[in-house]
This record gives C-alpha cells, structure tokens and sequence, in this order.
C-alpha cells in the first residue's frame, strides 16, 4: 500500500524571516529536519548567531542563505527573495514569518511614539508584515510557485485581556485577521496561507514580564508551564509541510490550554 499521500514532509526551498530569534532559530531547524533541502533566514541584529546557525544547517546538509531585512520596505523583501532563489537555486516555496516585538508596559504609561508605542508595535507586527506577506505571495504567484506562507500570530490576538500588553494584542488581532484576507485571496494561485498563534513561550520577548503577570498567566495553562520554543517549531513545520496540504486560513491555536 502507498503511503506518500500521508507524508508530512517540509517540500522545497523555506525561508524563515527572524530566523536567528528564539523561535525563529527553532523553526529554521524544526523545517531542515522534517525534509527541506534549503532553509534560508533572515536576522536582526544578532548576526553572529545567525551565521553560527547558518554553520549548524551546512554541517548537517542543509543549504542556506542568510541576510538582513527591512520587511516593511518591500524593495528589500523583494531583494531578499531574489538573492534567496540564486544562492540556492531554487525559489523560495515556503515561509514562515516570526518577525515581531511585544512590550511590556502599564496602559497607563503606553504612548503613541517612541521604540515600545503604539505606532512602532502596529509598524513592526502589521504594517511589515503586510508588507512581506503581499510581496513574498506575489512573487510566487507570478512564477507559478504553489507555495505555503505561515504567520506568527499569537493567542494574544484572540484571548488576551492583558492591560500591560494592549497595544501588541491589538496588533496581533489585526495581523490575524490580515492574514484570513490574504489567504483567500491568493488561495485560486494555489498559495497557502495560515496563521499559528502560540501562547506563552519561553523566549527573550516575555523577558520583560513582571513575575505576578507571570504567575498569574501560567495559572491559567493546563499544563502549568510555558513551552519550549521547539514545541511550537514542531507545529509550524507540520503547518508548512505536505500534511497540511488542506488548511486555509486558519489561526491555529497552540496555547497548552489557556481558560
């Protein structure tokens, strides 16, 4: 008996834009090791890592390419992908974007202006992202590539009452909701486009998380704890993968169960 049609396999040249982040490190190693032959990634400021990472994916077989990026310039995004696809050989199929910042501050100190306001939270988490999700889907549209996108969004997006993290809630709200438009309309091109919102995760983003905030929240998960950035990793690689060949516009909650 055949089994391919239940493969859950990682096909084609991925991109990870924040790969040398916490969960973007993780993912760009959960895809290598669910069947990708080409990982690439994108980094901030951290390039060191990123090319201690890039050594690690080599080593074990995996191509790559590694470069910095400006996801709210789409010249930039656009830049990327085509150094992308003539370092490998192969355009870029599959995406997955983590790039995203979430400040801590009391409701009643959050202002407009400034690196933790409202404006930088909605450009770094909705306008960029709008911005490399629409170029990133073009161009695979336009070269025929039936590709798969996937957005880091957060259940912060969907539950979260946290006066502390308003404007990121807010922000990952309208990303969600952004990513169900896009989904549908590139889907007639064979594009795939779905959401993972994870809950609480142990990475340098909740750095900053006051310890009652803290307390307060793991009492709510099922499991008592926060996850390990490679239990999410592993969701999104089977999200880009030939398993999940059916799913559409969806923000798939992965959370430890949250009440």
């Amino acid at each position: 008996m055949s089994t391919d049609r239940f493969a859950i396999k990682v096909v084609g040249h991925a991109l990870v834009l924040g790969g040398s982040g916490g969960i973007g490190s993780e993912i760009v190693r959960a895809l290598a090791a669910h069947g990708a032959p080409a990982v690439s990634f994108t980094y901030g400021r951290n390039r060191a890592g990123a090319e201690k990472l890039a050594g690690e994916l080599r080593a074990a077989g995996t191509a790559t390419f590694i470069a910095p990026l400006d996801q709210s310039s789409q010249a930039d995004v656009e830049k990327l992908l085509g150094d992308a696809a003539a370092a490998i050989g192969q355009e870029v199929a599959v995406v997955v974007n983590t790039i995203g910042i979430s400040p801590n501050v009391p409701i009643e100190e959050q202002a407009l202006d400034g690196r933790d306001g409202w404006r930088n939270v909605f450009e770094v988490n909705v306008f960029g992202c709008f911005v490399s999700t629409r170029a990133i889907a073009e161009r695979m549209k336009a070269r025929g590539v039936r590709g798969t996108i996937l957005l880091i969004t957060s259940t912060n997006g969907i539950n979260s009452q946290a006066q502390i993290s308003c404007h990121y809630d807010a922000s990952k709200a309208a990303q969600g909701h952004m990513m169900k438009i896009f989904a549908e309309h590139y889907a007639p091109a064979g594009i795939r486009i779905n959401g993972l919102a994870p809950g609480w995760i142990e990475t340098s983003l909740n750095d900053t998380l006051p310890d009652d905030e803290r307390a307060k929240e793991t009492a709510k998960i099922w499991t008592g704890r926060f996850a390990a950035p490679s239990e999410i990793a592993s969701f999104a690689a089977f999200l880009c993968s030939s398993g999940a060949s059916y799913a559409y516009g969806q923000n798939f909650m992965v959370d430890g169960g949250y009440r």
